[in-house]
């Protein structure tokens, strides 16, 4: 019997009826007149596998005590939450998969969702592919974007221009420091970097000459060049401003350098480094283009 029918199965309740008639056999109620539903072939369904207790994850793990010890120090930091044991099923993993979510939306995982598309990982090593683990003790909480969120600069920049002719280049600077702490952004630095780059390559090439590269220089607007206030200068002027729209964006980036620099980032060693070694940079969180063109 092959697979799929070893995982059928038929229901027929009147199939002996069937077989006494067929021998020539009355059934018990009358052997005169046999009812209808016994002259007719009896139903026969065919039911379909039901996968409704079956398991729809499946994991390997060699040994949990990693798992259990990482989990034991999250529930005495007060992180993990004794109750989601139970709903993990004892399951060290998935325990500390519920931790974590549970983590997210604690710290403004629904508003980060609605901008970003980031995944978060706890593991040994930085990356996937890596037969390398970092140092013994250690694991890394590894945020990575799928795609890249993006804002549009210029009516930003020439509101702002209104109010003081170098708040743009300050809030501009302050808003891409605040976020590099954490996630790469993308702007005209970069822009001009990848251009260099593209610049190296091309004089290698017989006719270097064929190839376009973006005017950065061109694309950024003068608005930019001039130097930006400090964070102190910022804050004195936020004082005088009188334009709510202004104010509303002054506040929300001094709020943002202020929780930008509560926590310390953690150190980038060397043993990162070479774990990252064959690796292009992270994908970028943010992209700043260009009001003129394309940075």
């Amino acid at each position: 019997m092959s697979g799929v029918a070893a995982g059928l199965s038929f229901i027929s309740e009147s199939c002996g009826a069937v077989f006494a008639l067929a021998r020539g056999e009355a059934p018990s109620a009358t052997r005169r007149s046999p009812t209808a539903d016994l002259l007719m072939a009896p139903s026969c369904e065919v039911v379909l596998p039901t996968l409704e207790r079956i398991p729809i994850e499946q994991r390997f793990s060699a040994d949990d005590r990693e798992l259990l010890t990482l989990a034991q120090i999250l529930v005495k930091s007060d992180i993990a939450s004794v109750e989601d044991w139970e709903r993990s099923g004892r399951d060290a993993a998935k325990y500390l998969s519920l931790t974590l979510q549970r983590w997210i939306r604690e710290h403004g995982g629904v508003a980060i969702d609605r901008r970003f598309d980031l995944d978060l990982t706890l593991s040994d090593r930085l990356v996937d592919y890596s037969d390398e683990r970092g140092p013994e003790g250690t694991l890394y909480l590894i945020v990575d974007p799928d795609g890249a969120a993006f804002v549009l600069m210029k009516p930003v920049l020439e509101l702002l221009e209104t109010v003081h002719p170098r708040l743009p280049a300050t809030f501009f600077r302050h808003l891409v420091g605040s976020l590099n702490r954490w996630v790469r952004v993308y702007d005209y630095d970069d822009a001009e970097e990848r251009v260099d780059m593209l610049r190296e390559w091309y004089e290698g090439e017989e006719n270097p000459e064929q190839y376009e590269v973006p005017d950065i220089e061109g694309c950024t607007p003068k608005c930019l060049k001039e130097k930006p206030l400090t964070l102190r200068g910022l804050k004195e002027l936020s004082q005088t401003i009188r334009d709510r729209e202004v104010q509303a964006l002054v506040r929300g980036l001094l709020q943002l350098c202020r929780v930008s620099s509560q926590a310390k980032r953690p150190e980038f060693t060397d043993d990162m480094g070479e774990q990252l070694m064959d690796s292009n940079p992270p994908l970028p969180c943010l992209l700043l283009p260009s009001p003129q063109g394309t940075p």
